[in-house]
């Protein structure tokens, strides 16, 4: 594989043997920005995230499975929360947005999708016109008690890594634009577990992984105090969130208290990612704390 420039376009040129070996014949999979992130990782010895996903844990749960298939049935006074693509924010869970329940051990609830503290929850498809949530993931960061997925979410639980690593790699442009590129020339607007364990990770010391699980913590309290707001103003005033939850955004967004604090989690999340790829590409030795 090569690369030519012509004026002001860049073209990438590709053999037939790259094309045999990646087995994608649409050309935007092999554009320079996917492909000069492939070299940057296999430079940096990075390695298939499969490695870290087992295919079953000593529990006898899954190291990735999605959520429930078949007929959703919702019940308002279920027992176990049940979260789409849509809850999945870039910061966190939000159930207000979107706040539906389940009957507890109804075929809704099955139990290898039930989520727990430190799970990763990846979104692997969107419904129309919300391309941009395919690939978003965040950690579960507490017990949040019984709550469930839909097929659309992946629940990953991973050995010999630190999830929030994981997590905020898959938000760096490192992760970001390998999710991008195994989007081009599918048939769907899925992820499949084999190209999520095919997605390239560096090695990053423990210190460094624990620093980033410290500063995802701080940013998830952030992120909690916005949606105990979200919740609370969704329980005083009865209304409906609305189908894409624009109502219950409305009358959250002219609370101050929560625009602080979701723009504080949004700054720190930012922070930490930005940091993440400084030590990745070497520009730096350490993930810097975030300075409120």
């Amino acid at each position: 594989m090569s690369t030519e420039r012509a004026g002001a376009t860049t073209w990438t040129v590709v053999n037939l043997g790259d094309i045999a070996a990646n087995n994608r014949f649409n050309p935007p999979y092999y554009e320079d920005r996917f492909v000069e992130i492939e070299h940057k990782l296999r430079e940096l010895g990075a390695r298939p995230l499969g490695r870290f996903i087992p295919d079953q844990l000593p529990d006898g749960s899954k190291g990735i499975t999605y959520g429930q298939v078949g007929t959703r049935v919702l019940n308002r006074q279920g027992a176990v929360r049940y979260l789409q693509v849509i809850n999945i924010r870039e910061t966190g869970i939000d159930f207000a947005i979107k706040p539906d329940r389940v009957a507890e051990r109804s075929h809704n609830d099955p139990p290898r999708s039930r989520i727990r503290p430190r799970d990763i929850l990846f979104t692997n498809n969107a419904f129309r016109g919300t391309d941009t949530l395919i690939g978003r993931c965040v950690v579960v960061a507490r017990d949040y008690g019984k709550v469930n997925i839909s097929q659309h979410i992946d629940r990953i639980r991973i050995v010999d890594v630190n999830p929030f690593y994981v997590c905020c790699f898959l938000k760096s442009k490192f992760g970001n634009l390998q999710i991008q590129r195994v989007m081009h020339g599918v048939d769907s607007s899925g992820i499949s577990f084999g190209r999520i364990r095919a997605l390239l990770i560096p090695d990053l010391s423990n210190e460094q992984q624990e620093e980033i699980e410290r500063q995802y913590l701080a940013m998830s309290k952030s992120h909690e105090r916005a949606m105990s707001i979200k919740e609370r103003l969704l329980e005083e005033t009865g209304v409906e969130p609305g189908q894409y939850g624009q109502t219950i955004n409305s009358l959250a967004n002219e609370k101050p208290a929560y625009r602080r604090a979701m723009e504080e989690a949004k700054e720190r999340l930012d922070h930490l990612v930005a940091h993440l790829e400084a030590v990745i590409e070497g520009r730096q030795c350490k993930l810097e704390p975030f300075k409120a």
